[in-house]
């Protein structure tokens, strides 16, 4: 980033805390000077109203409590606290044309597909920084775009709509989970994509890596050691009536 826009109050959106903190520390090593995160877009709008002179957004689309390309139709439309200009991103594991052409048509200044790269953000950055290619309209234009019609269209055919819960299973903390304990099901980041498949064995060199992208929980079924623990407990009362 360059002098001038160094100042930006940058304010990274994302579920995933891995791609959140990697968004952030490419916005940092680019130079950026004010830097904030939030892990769901409930939390983002908390921050954006105690924090209205935040100027550029860098948002996920599939969230649990909403989505990036609502975030950014209310913005156009001037239903936030920020500025209904201010620079916004969208960055998505999501390759769907339809979804690309909801954020076309609310003027995302750019519609990046996960995973982000320096280079990449720097160069869009130049582009709509420096270069001064983008337009945008009034709120009014934005108001008459039937945004829910159009998210409804694009994510009822796209791929990386988020999965039914209900077929993941149960969640446990990692710091609960035995070594070459088996994922019970795939784990998913970024909106779908398969990190590890289901099977795997969760060894404890798997386990602190899986720590270190910020991942705390992972469907395993059971709790493995709530399970061990209670097969103690078994043991042990057994082991007592053949003592009375």
């Amino acid at each position: 980033m360059t002098e001038t826009n160094a100042s930006f109050r940058i304010l990274v959106i994302d579920d995933e805390a891995f791609s959140r903190r990697m968004a952030a520390g490419l916005f940092t090593a680019l130079g950026a000077g004010h830097v904030v995160s939030a892990s769901s877009a409930g939390e983002a709008r908390a921050m954006m109203a105690a924090d209205p002179t935040l100027s550029l957004i860098l948002s996920d689309h599939y969230m649990p409590d909403g989505s990036g390309l609502r975030l950014l139709a209310d913005l156009r439309q001037g239903r936030l606290p920020l500025a209904y200009d201010s620079y916004f991103i969208v960055a998505t594991a999501s390759t769907s044309g339809a979804l690309a052409a909801v954020a076309l048509a609310l003027d995302t200044d750019s519609f990046i597909t996960k995973p982000v790269g320096k280079e990449d953000l720097a160069r869009r950055l130049y582009e709509f920084l420096v270069l001064k290619t983008r337009s945008i309209k009034s709120p009014l234009h934005y108001r008459d775009l039937d945004v829910n019609g159009m998210l409804r269209d694009a994510e009822s055919n796209d791929p990386a709509a988020p999965h039914d819960d209900a077929l993941v299973g149960p969640m446990t903390n990692i710091g609960r989970i035995l070594p070459d304990t088996p994922l019970a099901a795939d784990l998913r980041i970024d909106g779908g994509r398969i990190l590890l498949p289901a099977g795997t064995a969760l060894t404890r060199h798997l386990l602190l890596r899986l720590s270190e992208l910020g991942i705390d929980e992972v469907p395993v079924g059971a709790n493995p050691l709530d399970s061990a623990a209670a097969a103690r407990r078994a043991a042990l009362a057994e082991h007592a009536k053949t003592q009375m």
